[in-house]
């Protein structure tokens, strides 16, 4: 017994001297490199670039694979962060996940406003920026139909998309952390519609709200990890996953960009405080989003602890949407775990992969031009025929 505790105690004292040696060489590496080295770092190339929208087409570092499904997928970031967050550092980049998968994978990069742009609204994403990436998309794979998936507004704004166009090209779509009904967002339904008119004032005298903004608002979230996360790396500093995973989380919430005031406006009248967009009334240049009318397959996740997109909000998207197709999955994590945290690559990652393999096969011509066909009748008969006829 005596010998037995003497060898595991030799043994936690070389584990311990180990991870020493490793915090110090961790360490001495984090203070000198650069942080904003540690994300974006799979390469792609520009298929498409007009003014600041871009959209990207990433592969492998050393060799080209010829992807192994048929559909596209095109990634969508939400308003406020930069598109890194798809492509974290090695080992946290859905970006290389998906692409280890067979897949061809694009992203569509808004750009980075500034003042000049403070006119932009939500229209120009919905009615211009999205449908031309889509475009861009298909015409880059070859492919007459592609897959969407959005985090957080990314989500958001495929449904927006999807609501106003009835693009039935879109075959598929993947929303994370998508928050939904503003009515199941407590916290944040109750200060829309108590302080609505004080933030619009705000916004209104200041112009862009500004990225410094939303990531001191994003940090108060938890402020409790504000004040134990330099501790926590310093235990930590022998695990160098641990130590370029605070690194890319830092340059996350760090590198906010600014929210165009257009845009901010039009999202806190007509979806924060109004609840629109579920209710099927939000309007995009003249044109309602029915998300009723939506026959995309849909696939939508929600973390179990997300304060900013709860549970409740995220399935909403469930009864709301018109397609018979449609998956919820509830994962452990909060806003950004769901997406990119240690669990998301086997908790989010995978099904979500596995969801779209088996939906991204390439249907047959004849099928294609049927499906025309039957649209294009519908269509001249008008809107009700065209309703009815789109749910067969």
């Amino acid at each position: 017994m005596f010998q037995t505790l003497l060898a595991r105690g030799e043994h936690l004292a070389e584990v311990q001297a180990q991870r020493a040696i490793l915090r110090f060489l961790n360490g001495v590496d984090w203070l000198l490199r650069d942080p904003k080295q540690v994300v974006g770092r799979t390469p792609y190339e520009s298929v498409y670039q007009r003014d600041k929208l871009e959209v990207r087409r990433y592969h492998h570092r050393h060799v080209r694979m010829p992807p192994r499904h048929d559909l596209p997928v095109l990634l969508i970031p939400p308003l406020m962060v930069k598109p890194f967050i798809f492509d974290l550092f090695p080992g946290r980049s859905l970006v290389t996940y998906l692409l280890d998968r067979g897949f061809d994978v694009y992203l569509v990069d808004f750009g980075e406003p500034d003042a000049a742009d403070s006119y932009v609204t939500l229209d120009d994403y919905v009615l211009d920026w999205l449908p031309t990436a889509s475009a861009e998309v298909k015409k880059a794979a070859d492919s007459r139909e592609l897959s969407m998936l959005g985090y957080c507004m990314g989500g958001l704004f495929g449904l927006m998309y999807l609501g106003v166009s009835r693009d039935r090209s879109v075959r598929n779509l993947v929303t994370i952390g998508a928050p939904l009904d503003v009515s199941k967002m407590g916290l944040f339904a109750w200060a829309a519609k108590m302080g609505g008119s004080q933030v619009e004032f705000l916004a209104k005298r200041i112009g862009n709200v500004p990225g410094g903004l939303s990531s001191a608002a994003f940090r108060l979230l938890t402020p409790a990890k504000n004040v134990t996360r330099y501790a926590d790396l310093f235990m930590n500093l022998w695990d160098r996953e641990y130590v370029n995973g605070f690194d890319a989380m830092n340059q996350w919430v760090s590198q906010f960009i600014d929210y165009p005031h257009g845009a901010f406006l039009q999202f806190v009248r007509d979806f924060m405080q109004r609840n629109q967009l579920v209710r099927g009334k939000m309007r995009f240049g003249g044109k309602v989003a029915d998300l009723a009318q939506v026959r995309t397959s849909l696939l939508a996740f929600a973390g179990r602890s997300d304060q900013i997109a709860p549970p409740p909000a995220v399935r909403a998207q469930v009864d709301a949407l018109g397609t018979e197709d449609v998956a919820f999955r509830l994962v452990p994590g909060g806003h950004m775990g769901v997406f990119a945290g240690s669990g998301a690559p086997k908790q989010v990652w995978q099904p979500a992969a596995e969801w779209l393999a088996k939906r991204s096969i390439a249907r047959p011509l004849r099928a294609r031009a049927a499906l025309r066909d039957v649209t294009r009748r519908a269509a001249t008969r008008g809107p009700q025929h065209a309703r009815s006829a789109s749910r067969h």
